[in-house]
C-alpha cells in the first residue's frame, strides 16, 4: 500500500528531523562558547565538543591547547569576514554592554 505525501512527511519529520540553526547561528554560538569557555579557564577536554574541525576531524574538546586555539581563531576569523554584525556583539565592548544589559531587563 503507497503512503501518503503526510505520513512520509511525518516519517521525515521523526527521521530526518530540521533544526532552526542556521549557518549563521552555529557559527555564533559556537564562537560565543568558546570563547567563554577559553575565558573561564575551563580544561580543554570538559569544554564543548560540539565543534569538530575539518582539518583535524577533532572535535575540540579531543583537541591538543595548539589545536584548540588555532581551530578557534579559524572560527572568529570566519565569523568576522562572513557575519561582521555577530562577530561584533561578542567581541566589541557596544556587544557586551548590549548583552549585559539586556539579562540585567530580565
Amino acid at each position: 500500500m503507497k503512503k501518503s505525501v503526510r505520513a512520509i512527511l511525518k516519517d521525515f519529520d521523526k527521521r530526518f528531523p530540521l533544526t532552526i540553526h542556521t549557518e549563521a547561528g552555529r557559527l555564533f554560538t559556537t564562537v560565543r562558547r568558546m570563547r567563554a569557555e577559553r575565558e573561564a579557564n575551563i580544561p580543554i577536554n570538559l569544554r564543548t565538543g560540539f565543534a569538530i574541525s575539518v582539518k583535524t576531524g577533532k572535535a575540540a574538546s579531543e583537541m591538543t591547547k595548539r589545536e584548540w586555539e588555532d581551530f578557534y581563531k579559524q572560527l572568529c576569523k570566519s565569523l568576522k569576514k562572513d557575519y561582521p554584525d555577530l562577530y561584533k556583539v561578542i567581541f566589541s565592548s557596544v556587544g557586551r554592554e548590549m548583552k549585559k544589559n539586556k539579562s540585567q531587563k530580565k
